[in-house]
């Protein structure tokens, strides 16, 4: 939403050349987008309002700019109201909803000027002037705005609900009286039961979930196991009533939380009292300036009195262990440190059930039983809890079911003791680790880092680190969570630069070179693969990243077509990258970066979210890179998957480099 209001505000300024007592405001257009796509309560729409009123006042030069004020917020709420009566009848609603908008807003802000003139708190602009002349002058801009303004956001509807997952296909729900049916009081009412649910995403010409029936008692901890793409995510967003109130895709069958039927909550926000969701990107859940702040929108929220919300922000901190951190920026946390930041904040809002989709998956040990242990009080509390996590062994001692999802479809429920008494995670791994400098290593380096210092302002993230990597080697780096191992690699194409010490990449002094240049000799691949992808095909992605280094693709189809099938997504330049599962998209982010022929790639954390079969595909591609001459950098909680795949363990802690080792004796399995 900021984005969309900087930009308005940016045309606004620019059209402030057109010397008129009423000037045209594209910032409606992109707040009533923001509208739509959001679709917020009143409260903040309201909010919305007021601060394109405060953008639009500060850079107009119109006859009374205060007016916007008043205009801005009533013309949000119109947009709301109008997009929420016919949203679900006519596929022009942003049109209808922007074009009232737009209307009321012009002209409430005429009527706000007239009397404003008329009280003689302002001059009348010009000698001669009548109230009838300005209106007949006026109007015509308002009108010719407003259409302006519903083509502009009808436009940009298209690509962002297709983003957004959200568009006409969604079935008319009809909320029927016994969908309102509240037995949320009542103990022995479930806090979930599916029957014969299915979904199919609004761009889905198949059910991504198919006849899920499944009840739920409260008090239960569930983990959710399946392959990648089978369903698990899909589930979880259907647990949450996002899928039903956000994504408007078709559904089939019945859902009902804590007892009342999922179509029967109001908003997101109505459910948000009883669901909480954590997923494992935190980054995208924090938004505010410090710890305290992100714990305290959940207590606000709750319309708690200010003592009570005193009370209840110094019991979260303390149970979460986040007392010590409560005025950090949450950014500037570790991996695990943010993940009990997120789920402090959904505990805040009193939810009764806690869902979490592969919220460890990034975490390395240390973080990841800091979680286990918050939510084995909460399963002593009587929280119910739904778990995805590709790393099951983890929570054997908190679940009490296990339920598998294949191909959308339940296909397994089953005690914990029962899943557990026949899983295995334990694979064979071959070669003996030795001390990397008593391995004769006869080569060039294709990475040379010397003494390497790294500062955040006071704090030295990389304190003296040296190392060389050969062509073809693949190399693991890993350590717990702020250990430095991201921002060492990031050193390496230049997203980075030293306080001292020197990066050498291929003959390159990586310091002084352009990001472009560096980024054809060592391509970096980001742990989520979603932070790359945005064009609406695969064979636009591949093409982004070769024209930024100068690689023409139309003379490089071949390229394409070879590094896909090599990823296994050969045939599929056509389809849209979002519709992949999360496998498929992670190959897809590795074949972008392959297909500028870098001689170094750089993975961090390739394997997170992924199902083993997923993971073990993903390190057979880089094991054929590494044989191909590639040199292969990756950055790894998945010590398993560590162990049996890397030729080489490079350990960090505190900024340093603590153990370096090779495999000898052995091949990658």
């Amino acid at each position: 939403m900021g984005i969309l209001l900087a930009i308005g505000a940016i045309l606004r300024y620019l059209l402030n050349i057109i010397p008129t007592a009423i000037v045209s405001n594209p910032i409606i257009a992109l707040y009533c987008l923001a509208i739509i796509l959001i679709r917020p309560n009143v409260r903040d729409t309201i909010g919305i309002g007021i601060v394109a009123g405060i953008i639009s006042a500060l850079i107009s030069h119109s006859i009374f700019p205060p007016a916007n004020l008043i205009s801005e917020p009533l013309g949000a709420l119109v947009c709301m109201a109008l997009y929420s009566a016919t949203r679900k009848h006519i596929p022009v609603a942003p049109t209808v909803a922007t074009l009232g908008a737009t209307l009321v807003s012009g002209f409430s802000f005429i009527t706000v000027s007239i009397i404003v003139i008329a009280s003689g708190f302002i001059s009348a602009p010009g000698e001669g002037f009548t109230v009838g002349a300005f209106i007949v002058a006026v109007s015509p801009v308002i009108v010719l705005t407003a259409i302006a303004n519903a083509v502009i956001a009808q436009v940009l509807y298209i690509p962002s609900s297709k983003i957004l997952m959200r568009g006409a296909k969604g079935e008319d729900v009809q909320v029927r009286p016994e969908m309102m049916k509240d037995e949320s009081d009542d103990p022995a009412t479930p806090a979930f039961r599916f029957t014969g649910f299915s979904y199919t995403y609004p761009q889905g010409t198949a059910p991504a979930l198919t006849d899920v029936n499944l009840t739920i008692p409260r008090g239960e901890c569930v983990l959710v196991n399946g392959t990648t793409g089978a369903g698990k995510t899909t589930f979880c967003l259907a647990a949450a009533g996002v899928l039903c109130h956000e994504y408007e895709g078709k559904t089939v069958g019945t859902l009902s939380l804590f007892g009342r039927d999922v179509q029967g909550y109001e908003d997101m926000g109505d459910i948000g009292r009883k669901v909480g969701v954590v997923f494992d990107d935190a980054d995208a859940q924090l938004i505010f300036t410090t710890v305290e702040e992100e714990v305290l929108s959940g207590l606000e929220n709750r319309g708690l009195e200010s003592e009570e919300v005193k009370t209840r922000l110094e019991e979260m901190l303390a149970f979460t262990s986040l007392t010590d951190l409560r005025y950090r920026e949450p950014h500037s946390l570790s991996g695990g440190q943010k993940q009990r930041v997120a789920l402090a904040a959904t505990l805040a809002s009193g939810t009764e059930c806690i869902i979490l989709d592969e919220a460890t998956a990034e975490l390395d040990t240390a973080a990841t039983e800091s979680i286990i242990a918050i939510l084995t009080k909460l399963k002593d509390a009587g929280r119910t809890i739904i778990v995805v996590e590709q790393k099951p062994r983890e929570l054997a001692a908190i679940a009490d079911r296990v339920i598998t999802i294949e191909g959308g479809r339940l296909t397994k429920d089953e005690t914990a003791e029962a899943f557990f008494a026949t899983y295995t995670d334990e694979q064979q791994v071959s070669g003996e680790l030795v001390d990397t400098a008593s391995v004769a290593r006869p080569c060039e380096p294709r990475i040379a880092v010397h003494n390497l210092v790294h500062a955040y302002g006071t704090h030295k993230a990389l304190a003296g680190v040296s190392m060389e990597i050969c062509p073809g080697e693949l190399v693991a780096i890993i350590g717990e969570n702020g250990s430095g191992k991201t921002t060492l690699v990031k050193h390496l194409n230049g997203l980075l630069r030293p306080t001292s010490g020197t990066v050498t990449v291929c003959g390159m002094n990586a310091a002084d070179e352009r990001v472009t240049r560096l980024a054809g000799k060592a391509g970096l691949v980001f742990q989520n693969p979603d932070t790359m992808l945005f064009e609406d095909t695969v064979e636009k992605e591949m093409q982004f990243g070769m024209k930024n280094i100068g690689i023409d693709p139309a003379a490089s189809q071949e390229r394409i077509a070879e590094v896909l099938k090599m990823v296994g997504l050969g045939g599929r330049l056509s389809q849209f990258p979002r519709a992949m599962s999360r496998g498929e998209r992670q190959r897809l982010a590795i074949a972008c970066v392959v297909a500028m022929k870098p001689d170094v790639i750089i993975l961090d954390e390739p394997t997170t979210g992924l199902d083993p079969e997923e993971a073990d595909r993903i390190m057979h591609i880089l094991r054929s890179l590494s044989e191909a001459g590639h040199t292969v950098l990756m950055v790894s909680h998945d010590m398993s998957m560590v162990a049996r795949h890397a030729q080489r363990i490079i350990r960090m802690d505190s900024g340093t480099i603590t153990s370096d080792s090779t495999r000898i004796g052995g091949g990658a399995a």
